[in-house]
């Protein structure tokens, strides 16, 4: 058995195999953290429908959609981390990683309270995802630009 694994980890380089192992250890935590936010989410919208016509007002509804969020993030990270693990490509993508933020920011709009939002905050998460569409961009055309 110790045979087969010092062959598997010599396989690989020494950078590789350690990166390889970080990806399936954060994979392995990824899934945990993922499975008890969704949960708590069951559980959330359990108690939410117990509230009857209460369900529907905006910050119930504001609550149970950031959470299934939150869950949809995670999922996203996780795959994006065992993409990465399973076809050896290396660390995560940073295409990946920016559209993981895009969403994490549009989450915080949905659930942005724009009765007491400054112009300020507005004004910077408005700026923030200008920003990050543009570095997208900028990533995509430079690998369709490789990949010619």
């Amino acid at each position: 058995m110790l045979e087969k694994l010092q062959k598997i980890w010599d396989s690989f380089g020494r950078f590789e195999g350690f990166e390889q192992r970080a990806l399936q250890v954060i994979q392995i935590l990824l899934g945990l953290i993922t499975v008890y936010a969704l949960v708590l989410v069951i559980i959330e919208i359990a108690r939410d429908a117990m509230l009857g016509a209460g369900f529907m007002e905006k910050e119930v509804l504001q609550d149970t959609f950031g959470s299934i969020l939150i869950v949809l993030i995670l999922l996203e990270f996780n795959h994006s981390v065992h993409v990465a693990a399973s076809e050896k490509t290396g660390a995560v993508q940073v295409r990946v990683v920016v559209l993981i933020t895009v969403l994490v920011v549009s989450r915080k709009l949905m659930l942005l309270d724009y009765s007491t939002a400054t112009i300020e905050t507005l004004l910077g998460l408005s700026a923030l995802l200008l920003a990050l569409g543009a570095l997208y961009w900028l990533i995509a055309s430079g690998d369709a630009r490789r990949a010619r």
